[in-house]
């Protein structure tokens, strides 16, 4: 009977320890994951960060600038115009071919 009861209680004991180390084993593997997830964070703020210091030089704010279209002090903004009309030494040296159209049927019609 002594022998029983001594089985039965290290059966309990041992299921007891092995759902210990089955809980320990699981929060293992969620601090590995919490710890890649930090990582992968900090890896983020750190490009963000970079991004940010970029975008505070001058030549950043000066580009962007450009882009919308300002210029800067003691420059000139050219325009140039292009139009169907050329000059006439151009026009000239230039032979008419086929209309546009004409060149767009004969490329899906065949020529005619």
């Amino acid at each position: 009977m002594v022998a029983l009861a001594l089985c039965l209680s290290g059966l309990v004991l041992a299921a007891a320890f092995v759902g210990i180390t089955v809980q320990a084993n699981a929060l293992a593997r969620e601090i590995t994951g919490l710890h890649a997830d930090i990582t992968a964070a900090q890896a983020q703020g750190d490009a963000l960060r970079q991004v940010i210091s970029n975008q505070h030089t001058d030549d950043y704010v000066v580009q962007k600038a450009r882009d919308f279209g300002y210029i800067g002090a003691n420059e000139s903004l050219y325009a140039v115009q292009r139009n169907e009309q050329g000059s006439a030494g151009s026009a000239a040296s230039v032979k008419a071919g086929p209309s546009r159209l004409e060149r767009w049927i004969a490329f899906f019609f065949g020529p005619r």
